[in-house]
């Protein structure tokens, strides 16, 4: 069961990266589908409580920062985050939060560099969820 919800998990956050990389958006229907997700976690069990509803709280701050930040970091992000709390726990979530935002970092001084990006602009951040879920599946 372990294997399948990470493949799942895997899917859906790539699906929702593309999305993000193409629209800077990510659709409710999406979304839905990694609430869906949350029920083959549960299943798959060896995550308490108290852990899931800290993952969550990570993905709530980084809502109320959306908020506090009038949308320079997107509300599907923060959803997302809230939805791999609610699946991965505290611990691996706020790691997978940390890592995301370290490759995010690197790639945005990259092309900054490169003048490629300006300070003003905007990159999708899912993306960088998703190959920061995989590095932590393939590393850990």
């Amino acid at each position: 069961m372990k294997v399948l919800s990470e493949i799942l998990m895997s899917l859906w956050l790539f699906l929702c990266g593309w999305q993000d990389f193409k629209e800077k958006k990510i659709s409710i229907a999406m979304l839905a589908a990694g609430s869906c997700l949350l029920v083959i976690f549960l299943a798959a069990g060896g995550i308490s409580v108290t852990s899931r509803l800290l993952g969550l709280g990570t993905g709530l701050l980084l809502l109320l920062l959306s908020k506090l930040l009038k949308g320079q970091i997107g509300l599907g992000d923060g959803i997302v985050i809230c939805i791999t709390g609610l699946c991965l726990g505290f611990r691996d979530n706020l790691g997978l939060f940390v890592f995301s935002l370290t490759i995010a970092a690197f790639m945005s001084l990259v092309l900054l560099l490169l003048k490629k990006a300006g300070k003003k602009d905007t990159i999708p951040f899912i993306p960088f969820i998703f190959l920061s879920y995989l590095g932590g599946l393939f590393l850990l």
